[in-house]
């Protein structure tokens, strides 16, 4: 970004989930592991990693951060957030009461 700074941003960061047993298309789909933060970090070293990669000093202040997570590492978020910006605003839960996009899209093609 040069010298700019954001005024928002939405990011996604690698969830520290493994995948296999976690993704799996009903087990007829097979995903490979990525590279790091693949279920392989401890609380701490995941917390870290968040930290370090949150963008934060590309962002503006009182710039907006959405941030997406899985629910297992909710805590490692929070605490790497308030490390990282001068406040936390909000959590927003998205409340799934059917199958994921990708997923969906696996079973309708199989």
């Amino acid at each position: 970004m040069a010298n700019e700074q954001a005024d928002l941003m939405f990011t996604d960061p690698p969830c520290n989930v493994a995948i296999d047993g976690n993704v799996c298309g009903l087990g007829r789909v097979k995903h490979r592991e990525f590279a790091f933060a693949a279920g392989e970090m401890s609380s701490e070293e995941f917390t870290a990693f968040l930290q370090q990669t949150s963008a934060a000093n590309v962002c503006r202040d009182g710039a907006i951060a959405f941030v997406c997570m899985d629910w297992r590492h909710m805590g490692e978020l929070l605490q790497a957030g308030k490390e990282a910006f001068t406040e936390l605003k909000n959590l927003c839960v998205w409340n799934k009461t059917n199958l994921g996009w990708a997923r969906s899209i696996v079973r309708s093609m199989s």
